[in-house]
């Protein structure tokens, strides 16, 4: 279950684990019983991994590779001179 942030008017801010098939646009306060309504914050990025923190930033930009540069493949090349599907002579 996801973790939403409602806001009360009373008491402020509070973190609650809620079932996606519930209501997310409101919610009770846990202290007053008030009716909240769901406040919406990015994710905490300040204290991830640097690499992942990097790889979130950059998006979807696609790294340049020069074809010298790609891994070798390994799969097996096949002789020239052997036929690879013997039952197709």
């Amino acid at each position: 279950m996801p973790k939403y942030t409602f806001v009360c008017q009373r008491c402020g801010e509070y973190d609650i684990w809620k079932s996606m098939n519930s209501n997310l646009q409101e919610d009770a306060c846990p202290e007053c019983g008030e009716v909240t309504n769901r406040i919406y914050k990015s994710f905490r990025t300040n204290q991830m991994d640097s690499k992942l923190y990097k790889r979130i930033n950059s998006g979807m930009t696609p790294k340049v590779v020069k074809r010298e540069n790609l891994p070798k493949s390994n799969v097996k090349q096949l002789n020239r001179n052997q036929n690879p599907m013997p039952w197709t002579l």
